[in-house]
């Protein structure tokens, strides 16, 4: 009956109720509203229920409920939310600082949930609630789940000898909402979207082709991007009718689905990703995916995992001081056309890692923080790129070129004697190359077989 009160003294103030935009906090967009909120210090455990403790305002279009949870020093972590129930058009959103936030949090999560990863002293809960929703929404915060291990895959390395015999390896790389659609293009062979010639023929002399595939936008600096055009939209049956024809004519020996995250400065490798039916509604109908679950070789909430070298490619980001968060999330991966994205690629992977004429050896998805300016963005991008041909590497290797120079020749046997007579070291990827025999030692019977390859 309160909360009823409360709605006919807003309308009758207010006259019409206007729409909240749709997922941006109600504090970034109603400037003009002062909105006033629970402060709390925490020091270890939380368990409270939200909208009984956090402060509300009633604006023209909902309810603000906002608490601020203190802490003693910098936490980083995971907040565990129970009992999720909240109606349709409710979205919370976790501040890190003024701008910097994750969510929105929608009606559709499960009913336990873990937010985002957050690094702060200090987060603001920002819950809005349509005026006119069906029941009144409530949720607790359980506490806080601390940083996920970053090898959290149990990836074995099948060591996979591919003779080349076709063109030249291609990893292949999608985007999506800026700024990744932007930081991958440099690599499209498409002249219309990349006027400034195609850069990923032979990247860096490492001896794989680097192609990309995107949609476009208008602004291209958009925040509210909607569906946008061209391959790969933002769209459940335009993504998937474009995915497959390009894969199969690609033919990629490993993926990296890029997609535009949270709004700051993160670089969220995704450890999971599910063959879900509760995905996020898309702009044009049918708005879900179709079928839904997308992928019938498996059961409903089937998990695919990621095989990106996840630790390098953390470990690289960090090394390269772009002042980006680098960490595994292994938690939900959002549920709309990121998630559907990854797990078209994983699920490419896992269909090809053992195909002996076109493998695919490492597939995954990258979540880009939207605070990213595109300049930073690309490097990122690239440094990912190139970690992920370093793993490659080991699964790309000829039989018997020992010195990895694409040719069996006698150059391979005497590479492979000085490492016999221990005067030189070989690195994994040759290990593999020169074992011919399999039996993870080298010696002379290699040398012979090496030999006989030349000769035949």
């Amino acid at each position: 009956m309160f909360k009823l009160f409360l709605i006919l003294i807003s309308i009758i103030s207010v006259g019409l109720s206007q729409v909240a935009p749709s997922y941006q906090p109600y504090s970034l967009i109603k400037s003009e509203f002062e909105l006033p909120i629970t402060q709390l210090a925490i020091d270890n455990e939380i368990n409270l229920d939200f909208t009984e403790t956090a402060l509300m305002t009633i604006a023209p279009d909902g309810f603000i409920y906002r608490l601020s949870l203190s802490f003693n020093n910098i936490t980083s972590g995971h907040l565990e939310i129970t009992n999720w129930q909240v109606p349709d058009g409710s979205m919370l959103f976790i501040f890190n600082d003024e701008k910097s936030y994750t969510g929105p949090y929608l009606s559709n999560n499960e009913k336990e949930f873990t937010s985002g990863r957050f690094i702060s002293n200090k987060l603001t809960l920002e819950y809005f609630e349509p005026i006119h929703a069906i029941f009144a929404g409530r949720f607790n915060i359980k506490g806080i789940l601390p940083d996920f291990v970053i090898s959290s895959q149990d990836t074995q390395i099948h060591n996979v000898k591919v003779n080349l015999t076709r063109e030249r390896p291609k990893i292949m790389v999608t985007g999506y909402w800026p700024p990744t659609n932007e930081m991958v293009r440099h690599f499209s062979q498409n002249s219309d979207l990349n006027p400034e010639g195609w850069q990923g023929e032979n990247w860096e002399n490492l001896g794989y082709d680097v192609v990309s595939f995107f949609p476009e936008f208008d602004p291209a600096n958009c925040n509210n991007c909607g569906q946008g055009y061209g391959n790969l939209e933002v769209d459940y049956q335009d993504f998937s009718g474009d995915f497959w024809p390009i894969v199969q004519s690609v033919k990629p020996v490993a993926i990296i689905t890029f997609s535009r995250g949270y709004n700051d400065h993160s670089w969220e490798l995704e450890n999971r990703v599910v063959n879900r039916t509760n995905w996020v509604q898309d702009y044009t109908a049918p708005l879900l995916p179709t079928p839904n679950p997308p992928d019938d070789s498996v059961p409903n909430y089937h998990v695919r995992y990621t095989s990106l070298p996840v630790d390098a490619i953390i470990s690289e980001i960090e090394r390269a001081g772009l002042g980006l968060d680098a960490y595994l999330d292994n938690t939900n991966a959002g549920m709309f056309l990121s998630e559907f994205a990854g797990y078209h690629g994983t699920w490419y992977k896992e269909d090809h890692d053992e195909n002996p004429d076109f493998p695919c050896f490492a597939g995954g998805h990258i979540h880009v923080g939207a605070q990213i300016d595109w300049a930073t963005a690309k490097q990122a991008a690239e440094i990912s790129i190139r970690t992920l041909i370093e793993y490659v590497d080991q699964f790309m290797v000829i039989p018997g070129d020992c010195n990895s120079d694409g040719a069996v020749n006698i150059l391979d046997v005497v590479a492979l004697a000085n490492v016999i007579l221990g005067t030189a070291e070989f690195t994994p990827s040759q290990i593999i190359a020169a074992d011919l025999d399999g039996n993870d030692v080298l010696n002379i019977l290699d040398i012979i077989a090496i030999v006989n390859l030349i000769l035949t």
